[in-house]
Protein backbone atom coordinates (compact mmCIF):
# COMPACT_ATOMS: atom_id res chain seq x y z
CA UNK A 1 0.00 0.00 0.00
CA UNK A 2 1.67 3.34 -1.35
CA UNK A 3 1.45 6.41 1.39
CA UNK A 4 1.23 9.52 -0.28
CA UNK A 5 1.74 12.54 2.26
CA UNK A 6 0.07 15.31 -0.13
CA UNK A 7 -0.84 16.05 -3.70
CA UNK A 8 -1.30 19.23 -5.67
CA UNK A 9 -4.26 21.31 -6.41
CA UNK A 10 -7.32 21.05 -8.31
CA UNK A 11 -9.94 23.34 -9.53
CA UNK A 12 -13.76 22.88 -10.18
CA UNK A 13 -15.66 25.11 -12.41
CA UNK A 14 -19.43 24.74 -11.40
CA UNK A 15 -21.90 26.25 -13.90
CA UNK A 16 -25.91 26.89 -12.80
CA UNK A 17 -27.82 23.93 -12.30
CA UNK A 18 -29.88 22.88 -14.94
CA UNK A 19 -33.11 20.82 -14.07
CA UNK A 20 -31.86 17.25 -16.11
CA UNK A 21 -29.25 16.73 -14.05
CA UNK A 22 -28.18 13.99 -12.19
CA UNK A 23 -27.58 12.62 -8.34
CA UNK A 24 -25.03 11.92 -6.78
CA UNK A 25 -25.20 9.80 -3.53
CA UNK A 26 -23.39 9.97 -0.57
CA UNK A 27 -23.21 7.94 2.65
CA UNK A 28 -20.85 8.51 5.86
CA UNK A 29 -20.43 6.22 8.99
CA UNK A 30 -18.13 6.63 11.90
CA UNK A 31 -16.75 4.13 14.05
CA UNK A 32 -15.06 3.52 17.34
CA UNK A 33 -16.29 6.91 19.02
CA UNK A 34 -14.73 8.95 16.32
CA UNK A 35 -15.92 12.81 16.36
CA UNK A 36 -14.60 15.80 15.49
CA UNK A 37 -13.47 18.10 17.84
CA UNK A 38 -14.42 21.60 17.23
CA UNK A 39 -12.11 24.92 18.32
CA UNK A 40 -13.22 27.91 19.53
CA UNK A 41 -14.20 29.53 16.77
CA UNK A 42 -16.58 26.84 15.64
CA UNK A 43 -14.02 25.49 12.89
CA UNK A 44 -13.18 21.51 12.63
CA UNK A 45 -9.66 21.05 14.99
CA UNK A 46 -6.99 20.21 12.19
CA UNK A 47 -6.14 16.58 11.68
CA UNK A 48 -3.06 15.32 9.78
CA UNK A 49 -3.68 12.43 6.86
CA UNK A 50 -1.33 10.17 4.32
CA UNK A 51 -2.72 8.22 1.33
CA UNK A 52 -3.04 4.92 1.44
CA UNK A 53 -3.97 3.42 -2.08
CA UNK A 54 -6.77 1.20 -1.98
CA UNK A 55 -8.49 -1.15 -4.37
CA UNK A 56 -9.86 -0.54 -8.11
CA UNK A 57 -12.36 -1.61 -8.85
CA UNK A 58 -13.21 -2.05 -12.74
CA UNK A 59 -16.89 -1.99 -14.78
CA UNK A 60 -18.00 -4.50 -17.20
CA UNK A 61 -17.51 -2.07 -20.23
CA UNK A 62 -14.68 0.06 -21.90
CA UNK A 63 -14.51 3.29 -20.39
CA UNK A 64 -11.31 5.13 -20.84
CA UNK A 65 -12.43 7.99 -18.75
CA UNK A 66 -11.67 5.70 -15.51
CA UNK A 67 -9.44 2.80 -16.85
CA UNK A 68 -5.87 3.55 -16.19
CA UNK A 69 -6.82 6.54 -14.53
CA UNK A 70 -3.59 7.32 -12.21
CA UNK A 71 -4.15 7.42 -7.64
CA UNK A 72 -2.01 10.83 -7.70
CA UNK A 73 -4.57 12.36 -10.21
CA UNK A 74 -7.32 10.99 -7.65
CA UNK A 75 -5.72 12.29 -4.68
CA UNK A 76 -4.67 15.17 -5.99
CA UNK A 77 -7.86 16.00 -7.03
CA UNK A 78 -9.04 14.30 -3.67
CA UNK A 79 -6.86 16.87 -1.25
CA UNK A 80 -8.54 20.56 -1.55
CA UNK A 81 -11.60 19.06 -0.85
CA UNK A 82 -10.49 17.63 2.30
CA UNK A 83 -8.45 20.71 2.89
CA UNK A 84 -11.67 22.33 2.99
CA UNK A 85 -12.88 20.14 6.43
CA UNK A 86 -9.47 21.14 8.19
CA UNK A 87 -8.15 17.80 6.95
CA UNK A 88 -4.31 18.88 6.24
CA UNK A 89 -1.74 16.69 4.93
CA UNK A 90 0.87 15.41 7.13
CA UNK A 91 4.20 16.42 7.56
CA UNK A 92 6.25 13.41 8.23
CA UNK A 93 4.97 10.14 9.60
CA UNK A 94 5.38 11.35 13.26
CA UNK A 95 2.57 13.89 12.91
CA UNK A 96 0.07 11.95 10.70
CA UNK A 97 -3.45 11.23 12.35
CA UNK A 98 -4.79 9.14 10.29
CA UNK A 99 -4.28 6.84 7.04
CA UNK A 100 -7.12 7.94 4.44
CA UNK A 101 -7.02 4.47 1.87
CA UNK A 102 -9.15 5.70 -0.97
CA UNK A 103 -10.68 2.84 -3.63
CA UNK A 104 -11.93 4.17 -6.90
CA UNK A 105 -14.03 2.46 -9.45
CA UNK A 106 -17.32 1.02 -11.30
CA UNK A 107 -19.98 -1.43 -10.16
CA UNK A 108 -20.70 -4.20 -11.77
CA UNK A 109 -24.59 -4.78 -11.81
CA UNK A 110 -26.89 -7.83 -12.32
CA UNK A 111 -27.23 -8.39 -16.22
CA UNK A 112 -30.81 -8.22 -16.58
CA UNK A 113 -30.66 -9.51 -20.09
CA UNK A 114 -30.37 -12.91 -18.21
CA UNK A 115 -33.47 -12.37 -16.36
CA UNK A 116 -35.32 -11.53 -19.34
CA UNK A 117 -34.23 -14.47 -21.19
CA UNK A 118 -35.65 -16.69 -18.09
CA UNK A 119 -38.70 -14.56 -17.96
CA UNK A 120 -39.92 -15.09 -21.75
CA UNK A 121 -38.81 -18.66 -21.11
CA UNK A 122 -41.26 -18.94 -18.10
CA UNK A 123 -44.05 -17.82 -20.60
CA UNK A 124 -43.90 -19.93 -23.06
CA UNK A 125 -43.60 -22.62 -20.70
CA UNK A 126 -46.39 -21.49 -19.22
CA UNK A 127 -48.64 -21.29 -23.20
CA UNK A 128 -47.43 -24.22 -23.97
CA UNK A 129 -48.52 -25.86 -20.62
CA UNK A 130 -52.30 -23.90 -21.16
CA UNK A 131 -52.16 -25.56 -24.31
CA UNK A 132 -51.11 -29.49 -23.30
CA UNK A 133 -54.18 -29.02 -21.09
CA UNK A 134 -56.75 -28.21 -24.12
CA UNK A 135 -54.91 -30.71 -26.68
CA UNK A 136 -56.10 -34.46 -25.77
CA UNK A 137 -52.71 -35.63 -27.99
CA UNK A 138 -50.40 -33.59 -25.87
CA UNK A 139 -48.28 -34.97 -23.03
CA UNK A 140 -49.22 -32.93 -19.61
CA UNK A 141 -46.66 -34.24 -17.47
CA UNK A 142 -43.80 -33.36 -19.94
CA UNK A 143 -45.51 -30.14 -20.28
CA UNK A 144 -45.62 -29.56 -16.49
CA UNK A 145 -41.91 -30.29 -16.31
CA UNK A 146 -41.30 -27.64 -18.28
CA UNK A 147 -42.72 -24.91 -17.11
CA UNK A 148 -41.34 -26.30 -12.99
CA UNK A 149 -37.78 -25.84 -14.97
CA UNK A 150 -38.70 -22.18 -15.72
CA UNK A 151 -40.24 -21.88 -12.90
CA UNK A 152 -36.92 -22.79 -10.85
CA UNK A 153 -34.73 -20.95 -13.77
CA UNK A 154 -36.55 -17.36 -12.77
CA UNK A 155 -36.01 -18.47 -8.86
CA UNK A 156 -32.03 -18.72 -9.75
CA UNK A 157 -31.96 -15.55 -11.63
CA UNK A 158 -33.74 -13.97 -8.70
CA UNK A 159 -31.50 -15.05 -6.31
CA UNK A 160 -28.61 -14.14 -8.43
CA UNK A 161 -30.40 -10.25 -8.90
CA UNK A 162 -30.34 -10.27 -5.27
CA UNK A 163 -26.63 -11.13 -4.44
CA UNK A 164 -25.51 -8.58 -7.29
CA UNK A 165 -28.18 -5.55 -5.45
CA UNK A 166 -27.02 -6.57 -2.17
CA UNK A 167 -23.19 -6.24 -3.08
CA UNK A 168 -23.31 -3.24 -4.82
CA UNK A 169 -25.93 -1.52 -1.92
CA UNK A 170 -22.89 -2.40 0.43
CA UNK A 171 -20.29 -1.22 -1.48
CA UNK A 172 -22.04 2.09 -2.41
CA UNK A 173 -23.83 2.69 1.18
CA UNK A 174 -27.33 1.74 0.25
CA UNK A 175 -27.88 -0.71 2.53
CA UNK A 176 -29.42 0.50 5.42
CA UNK A 177 -31.40 2.34 3.14
CA UNK A 178 -32.88 -0.30 1.53
CA UNK A 179 -33.39 -2.32 4.71
CA UNK A 180 -35.15 0.71 5.99
CA UNK A 181 -37.81 1.64 3.06
CA UNK A 182 -38.18 -2.10 1.92
CA UNK A 183 -40.98 -4.60 2.78
CA UNK A 184 -43.46 -2.80 5.46
CA UNK A 185 -42.18 0.80 4.55
CA UNK A 186 -43.33 0.24 0.97
CA UNK A 187 -46.72 -0.11 2.22
CA UNK A 188 -46.71 3.10 4.16
CA UNK A 189 -45.70 5.13 1.32
CA UNK A 190 -42.01 4.26 0.34
CA UNK A 191 -42.67 2.53 -2.32
CA UNK A 192 -41.44 4.66 -4.91
CA UNK A 193 -37.83 5.72 -2.88
CA UNK A 194 -37.41 1.86 -2.70
CA UNK A 195 -37.42 1.59 -6.28
CA UNK A 196 -35.60 4.63 -7.10
CA UNK A 197 -32.68 3.07 -4.29
CA UNK A 198 -33.20 -0.09 -6.40
CA UNK A 199 -32.53 1.32 -9.89
CA UNK A 200 -29.39 2.90 -8.86
CA UNK A 201 -27.92 -0.16 -7.62
CA UNK A 202 -28.76 -2.12 -10.45
CA UNK A 203 -27.23 0.29 -12.77
CA UNK A 204 -23.44 0.77 -13.52
CA UNK A 205 -21.73 3.77 -11.12
CA UNK A 206 -18.37 5.23 -10.18
CA UNK A 207 -17.48 5.37 -6.84
CA UNK A 208 -14.97 6.77 -4.36
CA UNK A 209 -14.79 5.39 -1.23
CA UNK A 210 -12.46 7.04 1.60
CA UNK A 211 -11.74 4.35 4.63
CA UNK A 212 -9.90 6.44 7.44
CA UNK A 213 -7.81 4.64 9.70
CA UNK A 214 -6.16 5.80 13.10
CA UNK A 215 -2.41 6.04 12.46
CA UNK A 216 -0.51 5.41 15.26
CA UNK A 217 -2.90 2.05 15.89
CA UNK A 218 -1.89 1.17 13.10
CA UNK A 219 1.79 1.98 12.81
CA UNK A 220 3.13 1.72 16.62
CA UNK A 221 0.04 -1.08 17.84
CA UNK A 222 -0.19 -2.88 14.28
CA UNK A 223 -4.19 -3.06 14.89
CA UNK A 224 -6.79 -1.55 11.81
CA UNK A 225 -8.62 0.88 13.93
CA UNK A 226 -11.56 2.20 11.62
CA UNK A 227 -12.81 5.44 12.33
CA UNK A 228 -15.04 6.36 9.49
CA UNK A 229 -15.83 5.87 6.03
CA UNK A 230 -17.21 8.18 3.11
CA UNK A 231 -18.62 7.00 -0.21
CA UNK A 232 -19.99 8.90 -3.08
CA UNK A 233 -21.35 7.61 -6.68
CA UNK A 234 -23.16 8.68 -9.45
CA UNK A 235 -24.19 7.14 -12.49
CA UNK A 236 -22.17 6.19 -15.36
CA UNK A 237 -24.44 6.54 -18.26
CA UNK A 238 -24.20 10.18 -19.61
CA UNK A 239 -20.70 10.84 -17.31
CA UNK A 240 -17.41 10.48 -17.11
CA UNK A 241 -15.66 9.52 -14.42
CA UNK A 242 -12.19 11.99 -15.07
CA UNK A 243 -15.10 14.93 -15.63
CA UNK A 244 -17.56 14.16 -12.61
CA UNK A 245 -14.74 13.29 -10.16
CA UNK A 246 -14.66 17.01 -8.49
CA UNK A 247 -18.28 17.87 -8.49
CA UNK A 248 -18.44 13.85 -6.93
CA UNK A 249 -15.94 15.48 -3.79
CA UNK A 250 -17.32 18.72 -3.81
CA UNK A 251 -21.03 16.79 -2.12
CA UNK A 252 -19.38 14.36 -0.54
CA UNK A 253 -16.62 16.46 1.15
CA UNK A 254 -19.04 18.29 3.97
CA UNK A 255 -19.83 14.77 5.39
CA UNK A 256 -16.38 13.55 5.72
CA UNK A 257 -15.37 12.13 9.08
CA UNK A 258 -19.52 12.05 9.52
CA UNK A 259 -22.00 10.08 10.96
CA UNK A 260 -24.83 10.20 8.57
CA UNK A 261 -28.25 8.58 9.47
CA UNK A 262 -28.74 7.85 5.91
CA UNK A 263 -28.11 7.67 2.09
CA UNK A 264 -27.92 11.81 0.69
CA UNK A 265 -28.45 12.29 -2.61
CA UNK A 266 -27.57 15.50 -3.75
CA UNK A 267 -27.83 17.19 -7.75
CA UNK A 268 -24.51 17.39 -9.03
CA UNK A 269 -23.82 20.47 -10.70
CA UNK A 270 -22.67 21.28 -14.04
CA UNK A 271 -18.91 21.37 -13.86
CA UNK A 272 -15.14 19.63 -14.77
CA UNK A 273 -12.58 19.63 -13.12
CA UNK A 274 -8.68 20.73 -14.12
CA UNK A 275 -6.44 18.83 -13.15
CA UNK A 276 -2.60 19.43 -13.04
CA UNK A 277 0.27 17.33 -12.75
CA UNK A 278 0.32 15.20 -9.46
CA UNK A 279 3.42 16.40 -7.41
CA UNK A 280 3.86 14.20 -4.19
CA UNK A 281 4.95 15.84 -1.21
CA UNK A 282 6.66 12.92 0.51
CA UNK A 283 5.99 8.79 1.17
CA UNK A 284 5.37 7.82 4.72
CA UNK A 285 6.58 4.54 5.55
CA UNK A 286 4.20 1.41 4.88
CA UNK A 287 3.41 0.11 8.63
CA UNK A 288 4.65 -3.53 9.15
CA UNK A 289 1.76 -5.88 9.09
Amino acid sequence: MMLALGAGAASLAVAPAAADEILASVNSTAYNGYARAKQADGTFKPETYAFGQGHYLSGQMHDPSIEGFPFLKLVQTLAPYLARQNYLPAPGPAQTDLIIVVHWGTTVPYNDATYGSAVDSLQKAQISDATAGATAEASPGQQSSELTGALMEIQAEKRQRDLANARNAALLGYQGDMNRYGDLARLAGFGSHYHDLVADVEEDRYFVILTAYDYRALSKEKKRKLLWITRVSIVVRGNRFDEQLGAMLAIAAPYFGHDLPGLVRQTVPEGKVKIGEPKVIGIAPEPHK
